[in-house]
């Protein structure tokens, strides 16, 4: 999927929410009335839900405020513990962790935020939903001097400093992290992450951390077949600038990695456990070859989820899917 710099403006103009005459819009960019109505005709088979008004215009059903580097970066402090910000902000991508991966080594955190991913996916490789203009889809690269055998704890750090910033926002109580790495509201999936080890040498570890959050999506209106989910503009009714939002993640984060490489996990755990979604519930844990059931008794300084079975026996687990137990 591509999109040319005309068409770029052109959603930049209509992002006011306001409904734009072609005549209007094409002497804004320098083209004809027509063009438009090409490009228009563009961007709605692109999947953009750009509106025809008769006799009016042109107008989306939202406000659109499209992803800026300058407005990212300005933003982010100049000053960092783990390293300088490198930003790459792109209109259309099959994967922002993909992308990461291709870069050649660096020095710098390098990030990289798209306006639509078409091959985004989450854990177990599972599609994640990703329309254009309305979500962040964040990838960040990190260099971390860190054991590795210590690292299974990186997914809840992770999670917990995505929900340290939507607690900024100060938004919903009812946020809470679904082990190891789903933040849900009201049971709904919020946002998930997807932690990648490229490679490990003289004690540097690399690693990827994707970020995909639903901010402006209706989700009410638009339910998904498999799974219930939710964004930041259901809970609020407001609708939200990316910019600032990936922003606030990517400090949150390396504020908490730093303190992570620092003091391990263990000095996470309370906060962890004022927000653990499955603590006293009945679950299932599904794993490549069975299914453990039992009640979830929060995590240990590894990491792993605790899950005591009906014969009390107790369960360390580092990896699984979970969900509630049906009564």
């Amino acid at each position: 999927m591509h999109f040319t710099s005309s068409q770029l403006i052109l959603l930049q103009l209509l992002g006011d929410g306001g409904c734009h005459s072609g005549s209007e819009l094409g002497a804004a960019i320098g083209i004809t009335r027509s063009a438009i109505w090409k490009q228009i005709n563009q961007l709605i088979d692109s999947g953009i839900p750009v509106k025809r008004i008769r006799h009016q215009g042109y107008q989306l059903p939202n406000p659109l405020i499209l992803l800026n580097k300058e407005k990212i970066m300005g933003h982010l402090p100049l000053q960092t513990q783990l390293a300088p910000f490198n930003m790459h902000v792109v209109t259309s991508i099959d994967s922002t962790n993909r992308y990461l991966k291709e870069l050649p080594p660096s020095n710098t955190v390098d990030i990289c935020c798209a306006e639509i991913q078409t091959q985004g996916r989450g854990r177990f490789g599972r599609h994640w939903h990703s329309p254009f203009g309305e979500n962040i889809y964040c990838s960040s690269r990190w260099n971390l001097n860190y054991d590795f055998t210590k690292l299974s704890g990186l997914s809840l750090v992770t999670s917990l400093a995505i929900l340290a910033t939507l607690n900024e926002l100060d938004i919903s109580p009812n946020i809470k992290i679904k082990w190891p790495n789903d933040i849900l509201w009201n049971h709904k999936k919020l946002c998930g992450s997807l932690i990648e080890i490229l490679a490990e040498s003289n004690g540097n570890i690399q690693v990827i951390i994707g970020i995909g959050l639903n901010v402006n999506t209706d989700t009410q209106n638009h339910p998904l077949p498999d799974k219930p989910w939710c964004s930041l503009y259901e809970i609020t009714k407001q609708y939200f600038d990316r910019n600032v939002l990936i922003a606030k993640l990517i400090i949150n984060l390396e504020r908490y990695l730093t303190k992570f490489i620092h003091q391990d996990l263990s000095s996470f755990l309370d906060e962890w456990n004022k927000s653990d979604y499955l603590f006293g519930k009945k679950i299932n844990v599904t794993q490549s070859l069975d299914t453990l059931s039992g009640v979830a008794c929060g995590i240990n300084q590894l990491g792993q989820l605790i899950l005591q079975d009906k014969s009390g026996t107790k369960h360390f687990l580092s990896s699984g899917d979970t969900s509630l137990h049906e009564k």
